[in-house]
């Protein structure tokens, strides 16, 4: 009798134990099954990702590796729709304009595909600084409605007043279209200035004197308003 009751609990062991291990497997087929697609999508992005970076350290993008990254942005977003993948396929887009001129046709269309990507990357994630500013850029070189420009500029500013690696990128084009603001977003560019001072004045200097920057525009708006940082501007050039 003693043998039978432990054989029975042996066997109630055993089938718990099975029990378990069926669960566990189970869970753990699940969890491999919703994260392949994060998985399958970043190792797409990894090229990418790699190719921009480099770009960034003055190894630029070639003109024949475009096509080819392009086609792996556009698996990942296939495979997980991200933020960040839409922007890296925004920067191949445009970065392959530049490539191909912005003033062409074929420069155009590839302008035009990274306005997508970028309005797709802001749709999902709208507190992005920098893709307000490429988009931007883009409206910019696409001849589109002046408005246009200054909405988005604005929205970069708004999202993001004080990342200073966007400030010099921003008031280059902002003083393009000092007469496109309403009168009391002008703070918002002066700010600009006060802290491309603050943060970059060499930068700001060479970029004045090189003509990216328009002196007599940036000069114009701070001197009524900041004569004195007017003048220590104008001392230094």
């Amino acid at each position: 009798m003693a043998n039978v009751l432990t054989s029975a609990v042996s066997m109630n062991t055993q089938i718990k134990r099975l029990s378990l291990l069926a669960l566990a497997t189970s869970i753990a087929f699940s969890v491999l099954f919703l994260s392949y697609p994060r998985l399958a999508s970043s190792l797409s992005y990894l090229p990418v990702e790699a190719a921009l970076k480099r770009h960034w350290e003055d190894f630029p993008i070639t003109e024949r590796q475009f096509p080819v990254l392009i086609n792996f942005a556009q698996k990942s977003i296939q495979k997980l729709d991200q933020a960040r993948y839409w922007q890296g396929l925004g920067w191949l887009y445009y970065l392959q304009a530049y490539t191909l001129q912005v003033n062409t046709p074929a420069g155009q269309q590839s302008l035009g595909q990274s306005q997508n990507a970028f309005e797709s990357t802001l749709k999902k994630s709208p507190a992005d600084p920098a893709s307000w500013l490429r988009l931007a850029w883009i409206h910019y070189y696409l001849s589109h409605d002046r408005n246009s420009v200054v909405k988005t500029l604005k929205m970069s500013i708004y999202t993001g007043r004080a990342e200073q690696y966007l400030i010099l990128d921003r008031l280059a084009l902002s003083l393009r279209f000092t007469d496109d603001f309403e009168e009391q977003d002008l703070p918002l560019i002066r700010d600009q200035i006060q802290l491309a001072w603050r943060f970059y004045q060499k930068d700001l200097l060479a970029f004045m004197e090189s003509g990216d920057i328009d002196q007599g525009a940036l000069l114009g708006l701070i001197a009524n308003t900041d004569p004195e940082l007017a003048m220590e501007i104008e001392g230094k050039l």
